[in-house]
């Protein structure tokens, strides 16, 4: 479902991009099955690998029910807080809510 969702988000990038951000994405793969990944949806971002789930832990996305990463985005601004943190399944198609939520993180 992962996959699914994030080969969705390359017909929508020029809307986050247009905002000024850059787009990352991070993976529980390791460093070799995220540049496949990477490579076989075609993304113009990068796929981070995060095996141990530090990132994720830090920037609260990880399920302890689950044992793994919740699926979602995370805004971060300019100065480095996170101004959004949205657990969302389907995030391929929630692109008008990130631009709402990075707006709102440039105020």
């Amino acid at each position: 479902m992962c996959r699914e969702q994030l080969g969705r988000l390359p017909r929508e990038i020029d809307a986050i991009t247009a905002e000024g951000a850059a787009v990352l994405a991070v993976s529980a793969d390791t460093p070799a099955e995220a540049t496949r990944l990477q490579q076989d949806l075609g993304l113009s971002f990068p796929v981070l690998s995060d095996p141990r789930g530090q990132v994720v832990r830090a920037f609260g996305m990880f399920s302890g029910a689950m044992g793994m990463p919740e699926m979602g985005y995370v805004v971060i601004d300019k100065r480095g807080r996170i101004r959004t943190r949205q657990v969302d399944r389907r995030f391929g198609g929630s692109v008008d809510e990130m631009v709402r939520a990075i707006r709102e993180a440039k105020t």
